[in-house]
């Protein structure tokens, strides 16, 4: 059998968002291990009652879908977004003065809000606020969590003043409805012909699984599914979910 009849597939996924029905700039999501699109059909089934053998003797396709599923390995900040299905907010750096804690307990943590912190100090209610010694306190100010071990002598409540470090904070599950543009630029690794595939409009399914523990690299699985575009339905060639393109490969001059 000629290899050109074989197919081995690698390359690179993209992306284009959707706005008002048209598809934005390509961004790549780096390397995917796995990916694969699932064609699905709703089937109508008739069987003749003449033979004795309730034969079917006729098909009909009522609906059709398409679905895709992949992993991510690369996770930037748009990777994140899109694997969350969340929203990204730059969270920018900021002092704050006099933040009240309440009243503390000892052995207790405190989550303040906020991350990277410096330039932390901390004061209790007395006439004239004392400012509380860091002996009597342990702090991780890459995660703001404040653990008092005493709290004899001080006045409550206690506040607290810091500048915090600018961070990238993705929401989850909050960015449900949005579209894009998948585009695949990839090579047939058992001929050298170049393969792109393409479909109209995706949305991907909310549904995941985000490991927080790790024993090797991450990888985060996605599925979704493509959806019709209409507005390819007077050129077959388009197809309504898209379609797959083989490009030969050119012999060099």
């Amino acid at each position: 059998m000629a290899k050109k009849e074989y197919m081995s597939l690698q390359g690179a996924f993209h992306l284009a968002p959707i706005t008002n029905g048209i598809a934005g700039a390509l961004r790549e999501l780096g390397n995917i291990p796995e990916f694969e699109i699932e064609i699905t059909a709703n089937v109508i089934e008739h069987q003749e009652s003449m033979s004795g053998n309730r034969t079917t003797d006729f098909v009909m396709t009522t609906t059709t879908g398409v679905n895709f599923s992949g992993q991510l390995e690369k996770v930037n900040k748009e990777n994140m977004k899109y694997i969350l299905s969340g929203e990204n907010f730059e969270i920018p750096s900021a002092s704050v003065v006099d933040s009240e804690l309440g009243t503390v307990v000892a052995d207790q943590s405190i989550l303040i809000g906020a991350y990277n912190l410096s330039t932390v100090t901390i004061k209790d209610s007395t006439a004239a606020p004392v400012t509380v010694d860091p002996s009597k306190y342990s702090l991780d100010p890459v995660f703001g969590i404040l653990k008092f071990n005493d709290v004899t002598g001080l006045t409550m409540p206690l506040t607290i003043s810091y500048t915090s470090g600018a961070v990238t904070q993705t929401t989850i599950a909050s960015d449900l409805d949005r579209e894009y543009m998948l585009f695949f630029a990839g090579t047939n690794t058992a001929n050298g012909d170049k393969v792109a595939m393409k479909l109209w409009r995706t949305q991907k399914s909310p549904e995941a699984t985000f490991p927080l523990i790790h024993e090797e690299l991450g990888k985060y699985q996605i599925q979704g599914r493509a959806m019709s575009d209409l507005s390819k339905a007077n050129d077959s060639k388009l197809g309504l979910y898209g379609h797959l393109v083989t490009i030969p490969a050119v012999a060099n001059p």
